[in-house]
């Protein structure tokens, strides 16, 4: 992991110590986890090189353009191992651009869930639900389990709780748990 941050030090002053060219006029982006595209403003003055390497600076591809007017090119990297990849654009006279990227997939949650006071001891509980078929809802004034309550296909859950005489400093707050094994404590904002 060290050497991982050291790496990406180095890339960073190296792209600020030998790029010559405004990097406007090169762009790369992640467009997906592991697809990026090399976008390029401007004609070429000769041929392009992209360069992309691993988090062990091995070449893993090596690609030479020559184009005569402003392109945009895709790179699916899909076939690599997951991990931190580094690309450069360059031409005859340097380096134009560089970039580093993580190939892993981040997935979303599959259950989003959020808690808000509406006052008068009323609180409402969103609760998102893509893949689960059931949810608990337990209410915990402070430590104190005050409510449970199984909701069966829950996929847009929007219920409003009252709460009468909230005792705890602690406060009220929420547990969702789904039968697939999601579970997280939702407090009040």
């Amino acid at each position: 992991m060290r050497k991982l941050f050291t790496m990406l030090f180095v890339a960073g002053i190296a792209t600020g110590a030998f790029a010559y060219n405004d990097e406007k006029s090169v762009e790369i982006r992640q467009t997906e986890p592991a697809k990026v595209m090399i976008a390029v403003n401007d004609a070429p003055q000769g041929t392009l090189t992209v360069r992309i390497t691993d988090a062990d600076n091995r070449l893993v591809l090596r690609d030479r353009i020559t184009k005569t007017e402003a392109f945009a090119k895709r790179y699916d990297l899909n076939a690599l191992p997951v991990g931190n990849y580094s690309i450069e654009v360059s031409d005859a006279k340097g380096t134009l651009s560089t970039a580093t990227f993580n190939t892993q997939v981040i997935t979303k949650p599959l259950v989003y869930s959020r808690v808000t006071a509406l006052g008068d001891n009323q609180y409402r509980l969103l609760v998102s639900n893509l893949e689960s078929k059931d949810v608990t809802v337990q209410i915990f004034d402070g430590n104190n389990l005050i409510h449970t309550e199984l909701i069966q296909n829950p996929q847009g859950l929007h219920k409003i709780y009252t709460i009468d005489n909230p005792g705890s400093p602690e406060g009220i707050s929420f547990k969702v748990t789904t039968s697939s094994g999601f579970e997280a404590y939702v407090a009040t904002r």
